[in-house]
């Protein structure tokens, strides 16, 4: 028994005395790095022992595959109970290397109490292959407020071979409500995109109607296994502006000889407040005031414009034919911009508005005309008074 006593003695003697006094741990950066890309990788160690730590030296460095570190140093110095030590070594993969996880070992050696003793950690680098992924085209990139749309997304293939089983996610950075996927989520799995090739994902989305117009970053992840068998992951970021613009139906209430009466209607989902509807020029007719103010509309509100017309030329062969109105509507939005919006509008001249004479005859020489019908009626009238005072007289 007493053998046994001293044999567990021994044993946890012998255990405590290889027991690390030092505790240390590599860290690489970047973590993914591609070829003829330069890294660093950082040492550290803590003396966690009760006595000082001194020689701590680099004994040796060996490397696995195409990464060079071109100086590094050996004796790193000493290290009290409870302090720690950084130290960084610079390497760079080279520009020929192919995609892969390549270690680097370390032989590092340090003595306490006189009693030396030998770490081998190591450093793990993943080399990546370049993207053979891009997007080349988002389209549309700018979205009312309230709007339902589609967003379509190209993918391009750059690479010699086939990608498939992509995953393809998406999101607004930092407000994932401004934009929703409608009807859907915001992740894909694409089976397969040929080498050489693209692919278009199109996703039906609706705006928000309570966010706010301004410029927001989409966030594209696109997730697949590389030929290596590597898990890549290639992330885009691209600008997606959202305005409150609206839109606007403008249609004819009443036009005749002396008036035009135009009907304004916000058919958008945004507040569009100063309206003002302007007559651009039109053969034929002119329109007092050119301008006509209706102040502001919300979302489904209509006023109504009215002109007065001055001068309406119209000649035979035009009577009965539709031109079109141009109307330009201009506006300030709810981020306080002001945004111009042209309307065409079929306006007819119709035979029955406007009477024979006035077809022929500007407004200004009716008078004359009525004046020389007057002076010649006059005349008649006196010769047909003395004819008969001749008749009776004889």
């Amino acid at each position: 028994m007493k053998n046994k006593i001293i044999a567990i003695v021994l044993i946890i003697g012998i255990a405590y005395s290889f027991k690390s006094s030092i505790q240390q741990s590599i860290q690489v950066f970047p973590q993914l790095i591609y070829p003829g890309n330069e890294g660093f990788i950082q040492l550290n160690f803590k003396n966690v022992g009760s006595a000082e730590i001194d020689s701590l030296k680099i004994e040796k460095i060996e490397i696995s595959g195409p990464i060079k570190i071109e100086d590094w140093k050996t004796n790193l110095g000493s290290l009290n109970v409870g302090d720690t030590l950084t130290y960084f070594i610079k390497f760079k993969v080279d520009e020929n290397a192919k995609p892969g996880i390549y270690t680097i070992q370390f032989t590092i050696s340090y003595c306490e109490n006189s009693i030396c003793r030998t770490i081998y950690p190591n450093a793990i680098i993943n080399v990546q292959s370049y993207s053979d992924l891009e997007i080349s085209h988002v389209y549309p990139s700018s979205f009312k407020i309230g709007e339902k749309s589609n967003i379509t997304i190209r993918i391009n293939n750059k690479g010699e071979s086939d990608i498939k089983n992509l995953i393809f996610t998406w999101n607004v950075l930092g407000n994932y409500s401004i934009i929703l996927p409608f009807g859907t989520g915001n992740k894909f799995i694409i089976s397969q995109i040929k080498a050489k090739s693209s692919y278009e994902v199109k996703i039906p989305i609706i705006i928000n109607p309570l966010a706010r117009a301004g410029t927001y970053s989409l966030l594209i992840n696109l997730d697949y296994i590389d030929n290596s068998g590597n898990l890549r992951s290639t992330s885009f970021v691209t600008g997606i502006e959202i305005t409150s613009e609206t839109d606007f139906d403008v249609s004819v209430q009443e036009f005749s000889q002396s008036s035009l009466s135009l009907v304004v209607t916000n058919i958008g989902s945004s507040f569009a407040s100063s309206v003002i509807v302007k007559i651009l020029p039109l053969k034929d007719l002119i329109f007092v005031p050119e301008t006509s103010v209706i102040g502001n509309l919300n979302p489904g509100d209509y006023a109504t414009a009215s002109f007065s017309v001055q001068n309406l030329n119209v000649s035979e062969e035009n009577l009965n034919i539709t031109r079109n109105l141009k109307v330009e509507i201009s506006y300030t939005d709810g981020s306080g911009i002001r945004r111009k919006v042209e309307k065409e509008i079929p306006l007819t001249f119709l035979s029955s508005r406007i009477s024979r004479s006035e077809r022929y005859l500007p407004q200004s020489n009716l008078g004359i005309m009525y004046i020389l019908v007057g002076v010649i009626g006059m005349i008649a009238l006196v010769a047909i008074f003395k004819k008969l005072i001749r008749r009776k007289r004889k």
